[in-house]
């Protein structure tokens, strides 16, 4: 393994010094305003020596970008999926089944959710899930609206995204990763959309997953008051890795996912992120951020 430290994106940003930026980063200002609008974090710059990737950091920093300077190391450290089954909002915790046993999350802890859904959702539940589906979560909800069909019965586990050619990727499903320290261990407990049963939120559940999930985050941030939701990887674009060898697009740039400079880096700090998904690599940069 190569000892690598990271300068990870950390939107939103302010108001850019385009012409700035672009040295540090080796882009075109057009393409640093691309970057910049880009509201999901990732990994822009990456190097053995602290010092530059310190130096680098400043210098994006005074062109009005938000970046964190993070040790490759800690970013396969970031625990890996633990799948919820169910759930229960106690009277003073929330209680998650897990395959292995069971975890309490009291109300006054700390607990950091990184919420995710694929591009695409949010459209096709306006399209299919009805006026009483819309009108149920605006009596429960003041936030945004996520709703949708069940996505088992859409096949959302397993299928594909709307695009076609390279950019076609798996539709993966939406979920809630809640990074919370239980028994003195940082661990990741994934709430996700065909994997749990909505049982727990009782009068309020919905015959509709991506609807309870949004009434999930709602119920955490109500109980919660040292919790925080990380909303940046709302409405993600999936996007396929190419194909050893392969061609990639030529809008991809620096360590955009998808690219094989970014395939090699994270082979490079860990095998385990050789075949990480843009969504678990996304959850994992977006926690990091929040350190």
């Amino acid at each position: 393994m190569t000892t690598y430290i990271l300068v990870v994106s950390n939107p939103p940003h302010g108001e850019v010094d385009l012409a700035g930026a672009a040295p540090s980063l080796g882009l075109a200002p057009a393409e640093v305003r691309m970057k910049a609008n880009y509201p999901v974090p990732e990994i822009w710059l990456a190097a053995e020596d602290e010092s530059s990737m310190a130096a680098a950091a400043d210098g994006l920093r005074g062109a009005g970008l938000q970046v964190v300077v993070v040790p490759g190391q800690r970013l396969s450290e970031v625990p890996s999926w633990t799948t919820v089954s169910s759930f229960a909002f106690g009277d003073s915790a929330l209680s998650l089944r897990l395959e292995d046993g069971e975890v309490g999350l009291p109300y006054d802890s700390h607990v950091i959710a990184v919420y995710c859904t694929p591009r695409g959702i949010v459209e096709e539940a306006r399209r299919v899930g009805g006026g009483g589906l819309t009108e149920g979560l605006r009596q429960r909800s003041s936030g945004i609206f996520m709703a949708r069909d069940s996505l088992v019965g859409f096949g959302a586990l397993g299928g594909r995204s709307s695009q076609s050619g390279a950019e076609a990727a798996p539709v993966a499903p939406a979920f809630v990763d809640l990074y919370a320290t239980a028994a003195g261990t940082l661990r990741r407990l994934s709430v996700a959309v065909g994997k749990v049963d909505f049982s727990g939120l009782g009068e309020q559940q919905l015959p509709n997953m991506i609807g309870n999930l949004e009434i999930f985050v709602q119920e955490f941030e109500g109980r919660f008051e040292g919790g925080a939701v990380d909303r940046r990887l709302l409405d993600m674009q999936p996007r396929q890795r190419p194909m050893v060898g392969g061609a990639e697009a030529p809008d991809r740039k620096g360590y955009s996912y998808a690219t094989q400079a970014l395939s090699k880096l994270l082979e490079s700090i860990s095998p385990d992120l050789k075949d990480v998904s843009q969504f678990e690599l996304s959850s994992r940069l977006a926690f990091l951020t929040t350190q």
